[in-house]
């Protein structure tokens, strides 16, 4: 019995070590790399469920790492109405750092996603940009988009399977497709995004209840040992 007794404590003490789940850790990349983390469904085969998800290394600073996904990954919209509406206040922040997160990344990698302080400004001039927002996922401004990806083809994005089912604007030529920044349009209701052909459109198809633009998140994330 003491026998016994003595190999279910050490299996209690076992137990919790065996089952923690391994700190992960991203080896430092350079910019322009891949980077593999998350999962999201992409393929649109839902019965294998999701795929891993694939991030554009914009940038390295030392010890962390800033994200673009490769693909446009979904359809989404800013806000369900028609009315002037900032990133700040906006459901798809809402979304991006909520259900977002808990649904495509676990939680040994959603330790490795740093909070950010997100600067928000207006170049357009007709209405401010909201206060400056803490994010952990988000969106490109025009600035940042302009200055990562200075000519237009170097802007032109395209969907996943996945995205494509969601009614979502495609060029018949190339394939490609809208997607977001967070930088406010030209009027309250607009906000700025990518044509099919890279070009920023600031005004017009891209109000804030626009049903056919899709997104490409953004998030700076610790990498290193």
């Amino acid at each position: 019995m003491k026998r016994l007794l003595c190999m279910i404590l050490l299996l209690a003490m076992l137990l919790p070590a065996a089952m923690a789940e391994e700190k992960l850790t991203i080896p430092v990349p350079e910019a322009g790399d891949i980077v593999v983390i998350g999962s999201y469904e992409q393929d649109n085969v839902l019965d294998n469920g999701k795929e891993p998800l694939e991030w554009i290394v914009l940038e390295v600073q030392e010890d962390k790492a800033w994200l673009m996904t490769k693909y446009c990954i979904d359809q989404a919209i800013f806000y369900p109405q028609r009315v002037s509406r900032y990133w700040g206040n906006s459901d798809l922040r809402v979304w991006m750092n909520g259900d977002f997160i808990t649904e495509t990344f676990t939680p040994a990698e959603q330790e490795l996603i740093l909070t950010t302080v997100v600067k928000n400004d207006n170049p357009n001039g007709v209405k401010g940009a909201g206060a400056d927002t803490e994010d952990k996922i988000y969106l490109l401004s025009k600035s940042e988009v302009l200055h990562f990806m200075p000519e237009c083809p170097d802007r032109v994005a395209y969907p996943t399977e996945y995205a494509k089912t969601k009614g979502i604007t495609l060029s018949e030529e190339t394939g490609s497709c809208r997607w977001w920044t967070r930088t406010p349009g030209a009027r309250p209701m607009d906000i700025c995004g990518m044509r099919l052909d890279g070009r920023i459109s600031a005004y017009g198809m891209q109000d804030v209840d626009w049903p056919t633009n899709t997104i490409r998140p953004v998030m700076w994330v610790r990498v290193g040992e």
